[in-house]
């Protein structure tokens, strides 16, 4: 709540920052964490480390707002949230650097102001300190994270403050055009191909020229299958939607002008510009200044996120976790490399079954399909229930051609998922592939059943619903329980 109400607060605009300062407290040692002493470093950024006690305190709350908006996460989705955490307090200490070098100096009237605000936005003194409290933070630690926001938007507004939006920026923002086009795509990618589709595209403009029909030559010889049938017709756009050739000729053509060939990579089009609405007249001018403020807006994140990508380029930044390593790695395409890096990581926990499963993807993308089999099934079998895995091992001895081993870890699949209508459905289409016609039965049974199961759940929910609905309707009080940490959305639901 805290964290949130910070961030309503705040005015820092670049994009990439989504974690709002929670590090900045978080440096304290001691205490032995996964394994790992709280004080080690996850990573180190230009010299300053970053303790894994900051880093798992980011993580887990990533995982409490993908639980509370009711996102499923499943096993193998943990490394990404891992790197994708790291990154953020990567991206802060950067920040906090950038604002350091920059000797950038916070008025303490101006914490204060902030901090106030804050307290303000609750509607009792005791409730701003029991949630500071809850937070882990007091008075001093929130104003430390305020006095640091605040430089960083003090840095921020330095970078951008060159920033400028020209008239012919708000009238080229304003205009839109009507248009319509016929695509002639090439056959394949051959020389050959490319010029019988230009010859084509040729012979119809001298055909529209000639006074044939537009929309039925669309509906005719279009490729396009969006527009085709509707005889080219694309509607009203403005810039920034198509591609850039067919955008610039459409905004340089004259209503009711044949326009092209026009190259693009999707192949030659014929346009014509049935209207267009220019930069001028009372529209225009009410317009102007909410155009203004976007543009405005666009070019301060565009030019943000340049400085940023450029401060972060030229930073040295060491991670020294090597499965986060190895999720990066992955994420780069440098599959060899983040192999490496899980090889090690396993030295130390080789009862991670996602440690295990991650090595397996990467070695899928290097297509050592066995080596990545392997760990799949080391993957499966540390984990037990985890009907992800499963059906991994499972699709991999299908495409191999062994139905026997196959069918084994699918049967583990659907034992660890009864109620998962999605995975029987892959399931039903699995055994439908292999030939398996009992399998099949079995599974269009279990899916039946699965379906009997929401129906019954679903009655039940609805019959509670109207028993409350009655007792209300009476005067009587409504008994609720409250969801227990933990309980089904149903659940939750069903308890209202």
């Amino acid at each position: 709540m805290i964290f949130a109400r910070m961030r309503k607060g705040t005015k820092v605009v670049v994009a990439i920052i989504a974690i709002a300062f929670i590090g900045g407290m978080l440096y304290a040692g001691g205490t032995s964490l996964f394994g790992r002493t709280a004080n080690a470093a996850v990573a180190v950024v230009n010299g300053t480390p970053i303790p894994y006690t900051a880093f798992y305190q980011v993580y887990f709350n990533i995982l409490q707002q993908q639980q509370l908006y009711g996102q499923p996460i499943s096993g193998q989705m943990l490394g990404q949230i891992q790197y994708y955490a790291l990154d953020q307090l990567i991206n802060q200490q950067l920040l906090f650097q950038a604002a350091e070098n920059a000797k950038i100096k916070v008025e303490e009237a101006a914490v204060n102001e902030r901090y106030q605000a804050i307290q303000d936005s609750y509607s009792s003194k005791e409730l701003f300190e029991e949630d500071l409290r809850n937070a882990g933070l007091t008075a001093s630690s929130l104003k430390a994270m305020l006095r640091d926001s605040l430089k960083i938007e003090q840095l921020q507004e330095e970078v951008v403050k060159d920033v400028q939006v020209s008239e012919a920026d708000i009238k080229a923002a304003f205009e839109e055009v009507n248009a319509r086009h016929i695509l002639i795509k090439p056959a394949d990618d051959s020389d050959g191909a490319r010029e019988a589709a230009l010859r084509q595209a040729e012979e119809l403009i001298e055909e529209l020229e000639a006074g044939a029909d537009f929309a039925e030559l669309a509906k005719e010889h279009s490729d396009d299958p969006g527009s085709g049938a509707s005889g080219g017709e694309l509607g009203w756009f403005g810039r920034g939607r198509m591609v850039e050739p067919f955008e610039k000729a459409a905004f340089a053509a004259a209503v009711g002008e044949i326009v092209g060939p026009v190259e693009s990579q999707f192949g030659y089009h014929i346009i014509q510009v049935t209207d267009r609405k220019e930069a001028e007249g009372d529209e225009f001018e009410q317009a102007k200044e909410e155009l203004r403020q976007q543009l405005l807006q666009e070019k301060n994140r565009e030019r943000l996120n340049e400085w940023f990508a450029e401060v972060k380029a030229a930073a040295k930044i060491e991670i020294k976790d090597p499965a986060i390593l190895g999720h990066k790695l992955m994420w780069e395409g440098a599959y060899k490399e983040a192999v490496d890096a899980y090889q090690e990581a396993l030295k130390v926990n080789d009862s991670d079954p996602y440690l295990h499963s991650s090595l397996a993807q990467a070695y899928q993308r290097l297509d050592e399909i066995e080596l990545a089999l392997e760990h799949y099934e080391k993957a499966a079998g540390i984990a037990e229930t985890d009907p992800e895995l499963w059906m991994m091992v499972g699709m991999i001895y299908q495409e191999q051609g062994n139905n026997e081993k196959a069918v084994e870890a699918y049967k583990q699949a659907s034992d660890a998922a009864p109620m998962d209508m999605l995975l029987h459905l892959q399931l039903l289409s699995a055994y439908q592939q292999m030939g398996e016609e009992e399998l099949v039965k079995e599974e269009e049974e279990k899916i039946l059943a699965i379906n009997q199961a929401f129906e019954e759940m679903r009655q039940a929910r609805e019959e509670a619903q109207e028993e409350a609905a009655d007792d209300e309707a009476q005067g009587e009080p409504v008994e609720t329980e409250e969801p227990q940490a933990g309980d089904s959305a149903e659940d939750a639901e069903a308890a209202e």
